[in-house]
């Protein structure tokens, strides 16, 4: 069983309520999602509509801080959500995410627009926390803080990119 499968199963119990011999859902999730609008997501790529490789620049900076071998999905605007660099028009929030292979295949996130901090890690493995791997740590909080600077001062970039994309 999968640490997927086992997490599902935790919340499926989790979210049963007995009363007798009946067993009702007291959250449920597709319902929750059903009721959720979605949000329109735009692949940002190095496509010259949204600037000089927009895309590719990021990558760059990135591996460049933080770590050289950190790993990012190709763009793909038939699926954005599975694209590095996402652009939100409704909230324009911008999302950049990777992987760190070095640190058992960190995934980050880094929300430009958010209510808490605005980066997240997700570990699948046991990640250790060695000295290597907390400057590693380190560098990406530092390069998530000067990311958001870095959009924050070019609030025009992201205006231009809302838009491009509105004219679509």
């Amino acid at each position: 069983m999968t640490q997927d499968e086992i997490t599902r199963n935790m919340l499926r119990r989790i979210n049963e309520v007995r009363a007798g011999e009946v067993a009702k859902r007291a959250l449920n999730e597709a319902e929750e999602r059903a009721e959720t609008p979605k949000e329109t997501a735009i692949a940002i790529t190095d496509d010259p509509r949204f600037g000089q490789q927009v895309m590719s620049t990021q990558i760059r900076a990135f591996r460049a801080a933080v770590d050289g071998g950190a790993e990012f999905a190709a763009a793909d605007p038939q699926n954005p959500a599975s694209s590095p660099l996402i652009f939100l028009p409704e909230t324009k929030n911008l999302i950049f995410s990777g992987s760190i292979p070095s640190m058992g295949n960190l995934k980050f996130q880094m929300q430009l627009r958010s209510s808490a901090c605005g980066l997240f890690i997700f570990c699948t493995q046991g990640t250790v926390l060695s000295d290597e791997a907390l400057s590693k740590l380190y560098k990406l909080q530092g390069f998530y803080k000067s990311w958001v600077e870095e959009w924050n001062m070019e609030s025009a970039d992201l205006e231009r990119l809302a838009r491009i994309i509105e004219n679509d």
